[in-house]
C-alpha cells in the first residue's frame, strides 16, 4: 500500500510550551468536545467517528492513519479530518506522537451559519484529502485558538464560562473553515483529472446558488447538461448520498438560517424558499427535521 507523506515546516511553538497551556481535562458536552494533549493510538474497541465531524491536529512526533482505504503519514503541524462517513481501518503512532482532537456533532453544525457551498465544499475534503499539511501560519492560528479553548475549560466555572466555551468552538470552526478555504482553491492538488469530483464541486456551487429556488435534480442536472442518473451517480461516489439528499440538506440549512433570522416569519420564509405554501412547507420541514418549523424557531431564538 502507497503512503501519502504530509509534509509541512516546523511549528514556531515548542511541544513543551503546548503542554503547559492545554487542560489537563479536556472539554465534552453534548455538542462539541475538545481533548487534553494525548498520544494518539488506537481505542481499545476500534475508532468510530461520531455523528459530525472529528478535527485532528498533531503537535509532535509522527503517526500513520488509514482512512477510506488509503493510508497517510501525519506529521507536526499535520490536521486529519473526519466525518461520520470516513472508514478508519487502523492508527499507529510513534512515542513522541501528541496531538488533540475537537469534534463537532451535526447538532452544532446544524446549527450555526454556513454558506453552503463553504459547507459542502468541506465535506468535499474530508472525502478526498482527509489528511492535510498545513503551512505554518495556518497551523498557528488554528493553535492559538485552540490553546485559548483548552485555558477558558479550566476557568469554565467563572461567570459566562459556557458562553465563553461556546464561542471558541465556534472560532475554531470559523479558522478551520477559512484554512479549508485557501486549500480547496488548491485544485491540482485536490481533484486533478478528477471529473466526478469537479462536477459534484460544479453541482454544489449551483446548488448553493439556486437552493433558494429550485428542487429538482431535474433542473440541476439541465444546468450541468448531464442526465438525472448521472448526477445521483456523482452524488453517491462523492458524498455518498442520492441528489435529492444532497439538495434536500441545502435547503433545509437554508430554511434554518432563515428561520433563525428575528423578524423573518414562517410565511415568509416558505415564500423566501418558492414553497406553493405555509403548509407545504411546514410538512417538508416537519417530514425531514422531526419538529415542525414554528418549534424550531421557538427553540432557536
Amino acid at each position: 500500500m502507497n503512503t501519502d507523506v504530509v509534509n509541512t515546516t516546523s511549528a514556531a511553538m515548542t511541544i513543551k510550551q503546548m503542554r503547559k497551556r492545554f487542560s489537563e481535562k479536556g472539554f465534552r458536552s453534548e455538542e462539541y468536545s475538545i481533548t487534553p494533549l494525548i498520544r494518539f493510538e488506537p481505542a481499545p474497541g476500534g475508532f468510530s467517528v461520531p455523528d459530525g465531524i472529528v478535527v485532528g491536529m498533531v503537535c509532535n512526533g509522527t503517526a500513520k492513519m488509514e482512512v477510506n482505504g488509503r493510508e497517510f503519514e501525519l506529521r507536526r503541524d499535520n490536521m486529519f479530518l473526519l466525518n461520520e462517513e470516513s472508514q478508519i481501518a487502523s492508527v499507529k503512532s510513534s512515542k513522541a506522537c501528541l496531538g488533540y482532537v475537537i469534534t463537532f456533532s451535526r447538532k452544532f453544525l446544524e446549527g450555526i451559519d454556513v454558506d453552503i457551498k463553504d459547507f459542502m465544499g468541506a465535506r468535499l475534503i474530508f472525502r478526498v484529502k482527509p489528511c492535510l499539511a498545513l503551512s505554518q501560519s495556518d497551523a498557528d492560528r488554528l493553535h492559538n485558538v485552540a490553546l485559548a479553548l483548552s485555558e477558558a475549560v479550566d476557568d469554565s466555572d467563572k461567570i459566562y464560562g459556557d458562553k465563553v466555551i461556546a464561542s471558541l468552538f465556534i472560532a475554531f470552526f470559523y479558522t478551520m473553515a477559512s484554512v479549508l478555504g485557501r486549500y480547496e482553491m488548491d485544485k491540482p492538488q485536490v481533484r486533478k483529472g478528477l471529473r466526478s469530483e469537479e462536477l459534484f464541486k460544479q453541482f454544489v456551487e449551483i446548488l448553493g446558488e439556486e437552493c433558494e429556488k429550485q428542487r429538482s435534480v431535474e433542473y440541476y442536472a439541465s444546468r450541468m447538461n448531464i442526465t438525472p442518473k448521472y448526477l445521483s451517480l456523482i452524488c453517491k461516489s462523492q458524498a455518498d448520498k442520492s441528489a435529492l439528499r444532497v439538495i434536500d440538506e441545502a435547503v433545509l440549512r437554508r430554511a434554518k438560517d432563515l428561520l433563525m433570522q428575528p423578524g423573518m416569519t414562517i410565511q415568509q420564509v416558505s415564500e423566501r424558499l418558492n414553497f406553493m405554501s405555509q403548509s407545504f412547507f411546514g410538512k417538508y420541514f416537519k417530514q425531514r427535521v422531526g419538529i415542525s418549523p414554528s418549534r424550531y424557531k421557538m427553540q432557536k431564538l
